[in-house]
């Protein structure tokens, strides 16, 4: 009997070892199946990137594939992005890789970093440097939307500016974003903007598996008109697509589903205001309870201009970032008592339904910071 049950025990420690070894050949062979491509020094591997694939680290969701948080055995938090599987051809298409390649040497202060790139012939994960504030599109329309003060999304509109304004001016070739959004636009944990997803929406079109987005054109809300009849994306695309975050960032809305059908925010603040900045205060966010109102119309001004019917009327995105950075000086308040204004643009009404500060607004960036690094 003891024999036995003593050949009984050697046989299941030598299945439970067998198993042991296959799982271990299995992750062996599935590590050397996937290739990392890193675009800077990277003090993590293959298998620290695909622990992060859990469930428990999912932070987004969407068209775009899914987003996971990691942390790597140095400590430092990354972004890891699963794509969509491409529905034709091969993962590893030359001209993919290519443009992932491109996109990797980016090296800008307002541009979310590209650290590294994992893919077999299945998946492609793209790992990227962790915002720790999440997407401005998440904070504005969220809880935390009443506490971005306006010089916080003054600043965040500048510095969004200038990561456009580098991948439309200075990458060669251009590159266009082809998905600009508030959801694209990521902050760090000082609420510094960093744009995000840049090229990606080329890929997602070509894998024909994004739901939150049209064929080619980025997202519902932010797509330019003209699109309808050319079937074309260019910068100017990608201004009127800031435009609309613009708007986003003055009313504190979402681009569609807040105006009744088939209305979008541009329609919905044009038919309110006339296309006049003078009549901005009746779309502003309620919840910012104290506004500089000059820099509220210098930033409506610029909106307007970006998001113009005609491509060829709006600005470049080197102009954008040079018209935010000119605020125009606050006007005089005329004191009670005093004889009216000659003009009626020195002054601005202060009314207790629109509580409004005049004050000076902290230094900013001058025109020649523009395309700082």
């Amino acid at each position: 009997l003891l024999l036995v049950i003593g050949l009984l025990v050697c046989s299941i420690a030598f299945a439970v070892a067998a198993i042991i070894k296959a799982r271990s050949l299995k992750k062996a062979s599935e590590s050397r199946a996937w290739r990392l491509t890193a675009f800077q020094r990277l003090d993590f591997t293959v298998d620290d990137v695909l622990d992060c694939l859990k469930e428990d680290n999912i932070i987004g969701k969407g068209g775009a594939g899914i987003v996971y948080k990691g942390v790597m055995p140095n400590g430092v938090q990354v972004a890891v992005k699963r794509l969509p599987a491409m529905s034709r051809g091969s993962s590893h298409d030359h001209g993919f890789n290519a443009e992932i390649q491109t996109l990797g040497r980016i090296r800008h202060r307002h541009i979310v970093r590209l650290l590294g790139f994992c893919s077999n012939h299945e998946t492609n994960l793209l790992v990227y440097e962790y915002m720790p504030n999440g997407s401005l599109g998440e904070v504005l329309h969220g809880k935390k939307g009443g506490h971005l003060y306006w010089d916080t999304r003054y600043k965040i509109a500048i510095e969004a500016a200038k990561g456009l304004c580098y991948l439309h001016h200075d990458c060669s070739p251009l590159i266009v974003h082809r998905d600009v959004k508030s959801n694209n636009i990521l902050l760090d944990s000082s609420f510094e903007a960093h744009v995000a997803d840049f090229g990606l929406a080329k890929f997602l079109q070509d894998s024909g598996t994004s739901e939150c987005m049209s064929a080619i054109a980025g997202s519902y809300g932010y797509i330019a008109p003209e699109y309808a009849y050319t079937l074309k994306v260019d910068e100017k695309s990608d201004v009127y697509s800031f435009g609309v975050v613009l708007l986003e960032l003055i009313t504190g809305r979402k681009p569609v589903g807040e105006f009744g059908d088939g209305v979008d925010i541009v329609q919905w603040v044009k038919k309110l205001t006339d296309g006049k900045k003078e009549e901005v205060l009746k779309v502003v966010d309620p919840r910012l309870s104290s506004i500089p109102v000059h820099e509220v119309m210098h930033m409506f001004y610029v909106a307007m201009l970006c998001v113009e019917e005609q491509a060829v009327e709006r600005p470049t995105m080197r102009e954008v970032v040079q018209i935010l950075l000119e605020i125009p000086k606050p006007p005089a308040v005329t004191k009670q008592g005093n004889s009216p204004p000659e003009s009626p643009s020195e002054t601005t009404t202060v009314t207790s339904e629109s509580p409004t500060t005049f004050n000076q607004p902290p230094r900013r960036s001058s025109p020649t910071d523009l395309l700082s690094i």
